[in-house]
């Protein structure tokens, strides 16, 4: 299976861009714990939630102006400048004074919202549209090893040397993304575009919104992202500290998750399904069984369901990211993937807001059942539409 997954490596061009990433995904794994430490150490518990809220709005606008320039500029470029910004700015974090650290905090997540999308819509120019599965799931892969070995370093790192170190280290892996990008060669896009104008702009941003709605499995596989993090994910997130029972508990959720994740990145390679569609939805579901569990089950079993959970996941985004690169125009592919960020983040923080809410009057049970109903309910809305069970458009009969 694995051997599967590693045959997208034979083709140079991603292989260099997916061995910087891999490095560089450690470190945006890391920047997480190290920037929760950095503020509690510097200003204190009030200061970071402002954080957290500065950015999650940075990594919106940054996916709403990845919109509308990543299908304009050369897709590696906008990769080489997001990455020096990123790199840049978590270096001055390690001197920033107090009154720095939110635009820096913004311009970082700013910088990333612009570099994901990017980095998808370029994956259908450095692979064969035959290996776009196995290159989807060797970058879900190397993501989810990130989120497994990234914080464990950047604690281990800070408890031996402190979080300035940590910091260079995440610097580091910035540096080593930057030096495959520029080894990188992007093949020529289409035709150039009209002149970049506000006008052009919204013209550029209506034609993603187009695409989407020219396809309604498309549509509806965003509609579902958008709630099912907004009203299962942001929820079940804000309760899993409070109902696992302790933090070397609510350490082990996520060390299960991204086990599952891992797993289900292999089997994603290995798939072979005309009915890509429903196998993604019942992999959405199988998330269900995560808030599930953590409701009321042993530590034993919410641990292997969310490994289920993660695994489900896993092949949803791998199968659903492959088929949007396969039916979406290269022209057009930036500004779908961008859009689809924007839709997933948009709403998240209001999603944490009224979790914490329903929490407070309801208790963590409640909210983490309604979590899993909320999945049950959204998962199978792509297979009412046409075209919802394979993830392809089905052509127009003529009238």
């Amino acid at each position: 299976m694995v051997r599967s997954m590693l045959a997208a490596l034979r083709h140079r061009q991603f292989a260099l861009l997916w061995s910087g990433q891999a490095l560089s995904a450690i470190g945006n794994r890391m920047f997480p714990v190290i920037l929760a430490l950095v503020v509690l150490d510097r200003y204190g518990a009030a200061a970071l939630g402002a954080v957290l809220a500065v950015q999650g709005a940075a990594l919106v606008l940054g996916a709403l102006a990845a919109a509308a320039v990543t299908d304009r500029l050369p897709r590696r470029t906008i990769m080489i400048v997001t990455d020096a910004a990123r790199a840049l700015g978590v270096a001055a974090l390690t001197l920033a004074p107090g009154p720095a650290l939110f635009p820096l905090v913004a311009a970082i997540a700013l910088a990333e919202g612009l570099f994901q999308p990017a980095y998808a819509a370029l994956l259908p120019r450095v692979l064969p549209a035959g290996r776009l599965r196995e290159g989807n799931s060797l970058t879900a892969f190397s993501q989810y090893t990130a989120m497994i070995v990234g914080p464990s370093l950047a604690g281990a790192v800070i408890a031996a040397a402190g979080t300035t170190a940590a910091l260079w280290i995440d610097v580091g892996t910035f540096a080593a993304s930057l030096v495959t990008l520029a080894q990188l060669r992007e093949p020529p896009a289409g035709p150039a575009a009209a002149p970049w104008t506000l006008r052009e702009t919204g013209r550029d941003l209506a034609g993603g919104l187009r695409a989407v709605l020219e396809r309604p499995w498309l549509a509806a596989s965003m509609a579902t992202s958008t709630l099912v993090m907004t009203f299962a994910i942001a929820p079940m997130m804000l309760a899993a500290p409070l109902a696992a029972g302790g933090p070397r508990a609510y350490g082990a959720l996520f060390t299960a998750l991204g086990a599952g994740c891992v797993a289900g990145t292999v089997l994603a390679a290995r798939l072979r399904t005309r009915r890509q569609g429903a196998v993604s939805v019942a992999g959405l579901l199988a998330a269900a069984a995560a808030p599930l569990a953590l409701a009321g089950l042993p530590l034993n079993a919410v641990l292997l369901l969310w490994g289920v959970a993660g695994a489900g996941i896993t092949v949803y985004e791998v199968l659903w990211t492959t088929a949007v690169q396969q039916e979406v125009p290269d022209a057009l592919l930036g500004r779908v993937m961008a859009l689809d960020w924007f839709g997933s983040e948009a709403l998240t923080p209001l999603g944490y807001l009224l979790a914490g809410l329903a929490v407070t009057a309801l208790g963590t049970g409640a909210v983490l059942v309604a979590a899993a109903c909320m999945v049950a309910l959204t998962a199978p809305l792509p297979l009412l539409v046409r075209g919802g069970s394979t993830f392809t458009t089905p052509a127009r009969t003529p009238a």
